[in-house]
C-alpha cells in the first residue's frame, strides 16, 4: 500500500505560495449545520445520527484555490474512512504528514488532536463523503470482536494521529455515489443515510483488513515480478484502449490471478484489474475535459466496444455521466 505523499507535498507548497496567511479559513463541525466554505460554491453537511455514527458530505465546486483548518467534532478516541467519487483534496495533519484523496484513494485515519488542514485546488467539482465514529459504539457494534487490523487506532492515549491510504474499491466508490443520488430523499432520507454510512464504514474497514493481511503475507517482489508490473503499467498508461486479458498475463509469467494482483497492490495500491480501470477512467476524463471529441470516440480511446457500457462505467466510477461531465466543462 503506497502513501501519495510527494504529490501532495508538492500541491501544498504551490497553495502556500499562493494564499497568503489571511485567506486561510476555518471550519468548525457542529450538530446540524451547514458551512460555508472559502473560495468554493457548494455546502458541507454534518449529520449526527445519535447511535455514534457522523456523516459528513460535501458537494462543492471549488473556484479557487481553497485552505482551510477542522476542529474536530468528536473528542479523542474515534475510527473514520473518508472517499472521494468527483475531485481532489489534499491534506496535512497536525504531525505534519500529507496525503491525497483522490476517486482512486482514500483513506481510513484517526486524528486526535486539532489542526488538521485541507486544501482543495481550484477549477474542480467536489464531492466527498466522510464517516467517524467513537470508538466504544464501535466496539459495541463489533460485540468487542474488533479486527486485529484496527489495533493502530484503538489506543486509549489522546494524541492519536495515524492515517492509513486506502485503494477505492468498486463497493465504496457506489456506495459514496448513492448518498448524492436523487433517491437519497423523502421522508426517510435520514435513515437511508445512516445506513449508507454504517455500509460505507464497514466496506473501509473490510478493505483496510484486507490490506493489511495482504501485505503482511506477501514478499518482496523479484526482479521478474517488477518486471511484469512495470509492463501492464507502461502498456496502459501508453495505450488505455489496448485488450489486456489478466487471466492471460498471469499465465504467460507463470502466476495465479491472486499473486498478480497482490504484486499490483504491492506497487500501486490496487488490483491489476483496478489499475487499469482506473487509468482508462482518467484518460476517458481528460479526454472529455479537452472538448472536440465525442463520448463515443472517448469510449473507444478507452477501450469500450459500446458507448453504454462506458457510460455505465464512467457513472459508476465518477458519480455522472459522460454528458454531464462535458456540459460541465462548458463543451
Amino acid at each position: 500500500m503506497q502513501e501519495t505523499g510527494q504529490s501532495a507535498d508538492d500541491a501544498f507548497g504551490r497553495l502556500s505560495d499562493e494564499n497568503h496567511e489571511g485567506s486561510i479559513g476555518e471550519v468548525r463541525l457542529a450538530d446540524g449545520e451547514l458551512f460555508d466554505i472559502p473560495g468554493v460554491q457548494g455546502r458541507l453537511e454534518r449529520l449526527d445520527f445519535g447511535n455514534g455514527m457522523i456523516l459528513h458530505r460535501a458537494e462543492l465546486r471549488v473556484r479557487e484555490n481553497s485552505l482551510f483548518d477542522v476542529r474536530n467534532s468528536l473528542p479523542p478516541g474515534w475510527l473514520g474512512g473518508s472517499a472521494v467519487v468527483m475531485g481532489k483534496i489534499e491534506i496535512e495533519c497536525p504531525h505534519g504528514r500529507r496525503y491525497q484523496m483522490t476517486p482512486d484513494v482514500g483513506l481510513i485515519k484517526r486524528v486526535d488532536p486539532f489542526g488538521t488542514r485541507y486544501f482543495l485546488p481550484k477549477d474542480q467539482m467536489l464531492r466527498h463523503v466522510g464517516v467517524a465514529i467513537p470508538l466504544e459504539p464501535l466496539k459495541q457494534r463489533f460485540a468487542d470482536e474488533l479486527p486485529e487490523s484496527l489495533e493502530p487506532f484503538l489506543s486509549d492515549r489522546q494524541d492519536i494521529v495515524d492515517i492509513r491510504p486506502l485503494a477505492v474499491n468498486s463497493r465504496i466508490r457506489s456506495i459514496v455515489s448513492a448518498m448524492f443520488s436523487g433517491h437519497v430523499s423523502g421522508v426517510g432520507r435520514h435513515l437511508k443515510l445512516d445506513g449508507l454510512a454504517s455500509l460505507f464504514l464497514a466496506e473501509i474497514i473490510d478493505l483496510h483488513a484486507q490490506q493489511a493481511k495482504e501485505i503482511s503475507s506477501s514478499s518482496e517482489l523479484t526482479q521478474l515480478e517488477k518486471a511484469v508490473v512495470g509492463t501492464v503499467i507502461a502498456m496502459v498508461s501508453e495505450n488505455p484502449a489496448a485488450p489486456i486479458s489478466i487471466e492471460q498475463l498471469a499465465a504467460d509469467n507463470h502466476m495465479t490471478r491472486s499473486r498478480l494482483n497482490s504484486l499490483f497492490r504491492q506497487e500501486t495500491g490496487k488490483s491489476c484489474s483496478e489499475f487499469i480501470r482506473s487509468q482508462r477512467m482518467m484518460h476517458a476524463r481528460e479526454l472529455l475535459a479537452s472538448g472536440g471529441v465525442t463520448v463515443k470516440q472517448v469510449a473507444a480511446a478507452v477501450g469500450f466496444n459500446h458507448v453504454s457500457n462506458f457510460s455505465r462505467s464512467y457513472r459508476d466510477w465518477y458519480g455522472e455521466s459522460p454528458a454531464q461531465a462535458q456540459k460541465g466543462t462548458g463543451t
